[in-house]
Order: C-alpha cells, then sequence, then structure tokens
C-alpha cells in the first residue's frame, strides 16, 4: 500500500457511508482520468466494506487500506472509461463577459474566436467543459461568419447602459392637445412605427435559438435588440392613444414589404435586409419625425427611439461587412435578395399613400394646400436622403458604388 501513489486525495471527516459521502465520490471520479488512484482520507476506520462494493458497483478497483495515526487512507483506482475529454482551464476568464475588465478591446475578443463552434458544444458556451455523451444540437448558425460581428461586445454593454422607460421617461401628460388633422395624422404615423417594430423584434426572434451559444455575445445581443423593439412597440402604442386617437389603418404595402423580411430564413441576408437596409433607412425616418414632432415628448419618444435603432444598425454593418470580407462571394448573394424582394414587392409597386399623407401633414403644419404642398416636398426630399444614406452605407459594407446605387433603388416603398 505505501508504494501506491495517489493524485486526488479527499478528506471525508467523520461522514458515514451515506449519499453525501457517495455524492462525492462520485465527481471525484468524474473528473478523474483512467489510471488515477483517488484518495480517500477519513476518520471512519469501518467503511472499507462499503467503499469495496461501491468500487466494484462502479466498475472501479479498491486498492485496500492504509492507517494514518487517527486518520485512515483508502485508495480506490479508476477504472472504464473519462467522462470528460479534458479539463477547464482554471483561473483563465472568458473573454467578452468579464466584470474586470468590461471594457476588453473588441478586436482581441474577437480574434480568440474559433471560426467554427465546437461539435459538442451543445447549451455551452466557451470555457465549459462538457461530459462525453452529451446530446448533439447541431445549431444551424455554429460558424463566426455566420453570426459575428467585431463590435458585438461593446455593443452589447451599450445596450445595458442605455436601457430606458416608456412609462417613466416620457412626460405623458405634457403632450398638448392637437387639432384632429394633426393628431390623426401622428396616430397614422405611429401604427407604422408599431408594425415595423413588430417586424424588428419578431425576426431576430427566429434565429437567436439556431446561433451556437459559444457565440455567446451574439445572442445576447440580440435578445437585449428585441427588449429595445419591446419597448419601442409599447412607446408608440402609448403615443397613439395619448390623446384619444388610437391605432389608424395598415396598407398592404407595409404588411407585404414586412412580409418579405420576415420569410428570409437565411441569418446573413435577414441582417443585410433587416438592419443595414431596413433600419439604416428607418434611422432617417426617425431624424425626420423628430425634426418635425410639434412637441418635446413625442420628440423624446423619437430620439430615444432612435439611438436604440443606431445600435442595432452598427451590428448589422459590421456583421456583414465582415461576412463579405472573408468571402466577397456573398455580395451576389445578398443582391439576389435585394432583388428578390423587390420582384415581390412588385405585385402592389405603389407607396403606403395614408402613411406619405401623414408625414406630409406633419412636416407642413397642416394640410391646407400651401402647407401640404410644403410637407410633400419634404417628404420627397427624405427619400432622397434615405436613399443617398443607403448608397453610403453598402459602400461601406464592401459593395462597389455602382452596385450600391442599383441595390439601392430598389429598395422597399415602405422604407423598412
Amino acid at each position: 500500500m505505501n508504494s501506491l501513489n495517489h493524485s486526488i486525495s479527499i478528506q471525508t471527516g467523520n461522514l458515514p457511508p451515506s449519499k453525501e459521502l457517495f455524492l462525492r465520490l462520485e465527481n471525484i471520479f468524474l473528473i478523474a482520468t483512467v489510471g488515477e488512484i483517488i484518495e480517500i482520507v477519513s476518520l471512519k476506520s469501518n467503511i472499507e466494506i462499503e467503499l469495496r462494493g461501491w468500487s466494484r458497483l462502479r466498475g472501479h478497483i479498491y486498492l485496500g487500506r492504509e492507517s494514518l495515526k487517527q486518520l485512515y487512507s483508502y485508495k480506490i483506482k479508476k477504472s472504464g472509461h473519462d467522462s470528460f475529454s479534458k479539463k477547464p482551464s482554471w483561473g483563465k476568464k472568458m473573454k467578452g463577459i468579464d466584470t474586470s475588465n468590461p471594457k476588453l478591446k473588441d478586436l482581441e475578443l474577437s480574434s480568440e474566436i474559433l471560426s467554427k463552434a465546437p461539435d459538442e458544444n451543445g447549451l455551452m458556451t466557451r470555457g465549459m467543459v462538457g461530459q462525453d455523451g452529451t446530446p448533439c444540437y447541431d445549431f444551424e448558425l455554429s460558424h463566426k461568419e455566420q453570426v459575428w460581428s467585431k463590435s458585438v461586445s461593446s455593443l452589447y454593454e451599450e445596450g445595458k447602459h442605455a436601457q430606458w422607460n416608456a412609462t417613466r421617461d416620457i412626460a405623458w401628460n405634457e403632450i398638448p392637445e392637437f387639432n384632429p388633422i394633426m393628431e390623426k395624422a401622428i396616430c397614422q404615423i405611429m401604427t407604422y412605427l408599431v408594425e415595423n417594430e413588430f417586424s424588428a423584434l419578431y425576426i431576430p426572434g427566429k434565429f437567436i435559438s439556431k446561433i451556437n451559444p459559444y457565440y455567446m455575445e451574439v445572442p445576447l445581443f440580440l435578445s437585449s435588440l428585441m427588449n429595445d423593439e419591446a419597448r419601442h412597440i409599447e412607446v408608440f402604442t402609448k403615443r397613439a392613444n395619448a390623446n384619444g386617437g388610437g391605432f389608424q389603418y395598415s396598407s398592404e404595402v407595409t404588411q407585404r414589404s414586412l412580409y418579405s423580411l420576415f420569410k428570409e430564413d437565411d441569418y446573413l441576408k435577414s441582417s443585410f435586409l433587416l438592419h443595414v437596409m431596413g433600419e439604416g433607412t428607418f434611422i432617417d425616418l426617425l431624424n425626420f419625425l423628430e425634426k418635425y414632432m410639434p412637441d418635446d415628448a413625442t420628440k423624446k419618444i423619437i430620439k430615444l427611439s432612435k439611438r436604440d435603432e443606431i445600435r442595432h444598425v452598427a451590428y448589422g454593418m459590421e456583421h456583414v461587412r465582415s461576412a463579405i470580407e472573408q468571402n466577397p462571394n456573398r455580395i451576389n448573394a445578398l443582391k439576389n435578395s435585394a432583388y428578390q424582394r423587390k420582384e415581390f414587392m412588385d405585385e402592389v409597386n405603389t407607396e403606403s399613400s395614408m402613411l406619405l399623407e401623414s408625414l406630409s401633414i406633419l412636416a407642413g403644419g397642416s394640410d391646407s394646400a400651401t402647407d401640404f404642398k410644403r410637407g410633400f416636398d419634404l417628404v420627397e426630399e427624405l427619400k432622397k436622403t434615405m436613399n443617398e444614406n443607403r448608397i453610403k452605407r453598402l459602400i461601406q459594407i464592401g459593395m462597389d458604388e455602382d452596385l450600391a446605387h442599383d441595390i439601392s433603388k430598389v429598395h422597399t416603398p415602405n422604407f423598412m
């Protein structure tokens, strides 16, 4: 017995042969490797029969007992097979979600992320060690280039710090009464905004469960994004109801446009259409609304919502740009997705006239002929601005200028 070396030793004190003792043994043997000798140091001199029986039951080899003054040493050799193929790296923190260094540079984190998540990952993230036999979830999105954005960690942190409350942070009692024409226009705009925000809420929800949790920051960021969109839906609904107007009309073109987004099942294409094309254009619309809304409370609603949307677009821009960098052929796939959406929309081939009228009344200040004409011209200028900014974003993600012009032209008349 004295010649047998052990690599693991546990102190069990006065524990009798019991659930508590055998629980400790189970876990020690789980993490031990085949051939390791485990020493059980006990105050009990009479547990040999139980340890021998437990060893036989588990397929291990009981090696015997040795007296150590007032203690007793029982040794068992692990047989069978290893339960864990590797051990966790003790003392090595997982970068990305790190309380001691929340401002870790995104590039440093990104360089450590594997291009493909481990096949046996399951519902585990980086640094966790899975037991052999863990079921394979076969996540559809298990490659870095499919989901990753270099800025995702800092955007997630930013999103946490930028949270606001749709009930507490808006001065609802300071929204003035407007004439029925203006209030109806605002309610129609809020109706449109809620529809689009439901699209931005549901689409990421389609993909979260498909993303391998090895890329932890991505589903966490998308969850925060969905929280943002839920808050936008809430705040735009409350504004529609603030003066008693309520929701107005939903146009076919708006619903068809949103459906063409919703039915896209490729995550990269969806990110391109939703974040780069749709929400990017949506930011221009929110800029317009913030400028022409006639009261400070509603301006604040728009301003806070826009701040969130800028963060969403930043993720999508970096995500798509990174994917194109790794495989320039993806440009053709993204281009085709934009043209396929246009073909679907060509069956309607129109704009939401009720939305355009409401935007014109808002910008012009009334529905009088002069004011409406001025407001309508401002909406036409908005469309030009949207087109120019779409082109800039498309160039920024890696498309040449001519293609950027072509793709921007076919974007949905629904703006989003």
